[in-house]
């Protein structure tokens, strides 16, 4: 099969469906950026069975932003992805960008089996005062 055909991949997060099923992704690219959100926005110690689970980026909501909370999210979020994810995607960049009150994670990855380079972008801004 193909990384692009259609297929039964199981959706994250697990859901159930309309027809009273599991959900499915469309594509195993569908699935890995679907596991790949899953683990950027869990936190450590979350999951009561896999309590190392998580990437952390949820966490930047409450954090302040600054450059070292750019330097220790990149960390963080490397590390996992390659803990939790090395079978599925390869992450070929990782920037996470500090402005002003804004951080952006901007992750390019590759599905494995896929030639194909993905980015999955992901952003927060401070409320205005």
């Amino acid at each position: 099969m193909s990384i692009g055909s259609a297929g039964r991949h199981l959706s994250f997060p697990f859901r159930v469906a309309a027809d009273g099923r599991a959900a499915s992704a469309d594509t195993l690219a569908r699935q890995a950026l679907e596991e790949l959100v899953q683990l950027l926005l869990t936190n450590q110690g979350d999951r009561l069975f896999l309590p190392d689970f998580g990437g952390g980026a949820r966490r930047l909501l409450f954090a302040g932003i600054t450059d070292t909370t750019a330097t220790m999210s990149r960390t963080m979020i490397t590390n996992a992805v390659r803990e939790w994810l090395a079978t599925r995607v390869t992450l070929n960049q990782l920037n996470v960008n500090v402005n002003d009150t804004t951080i952006e994670i901007d992750v390019t990855y590759q599905v494995a089996g896929s030639d194909q380079i993905r980015q999955a972008i992901f952003q927060r801004s401070a409320p205005s005062s």
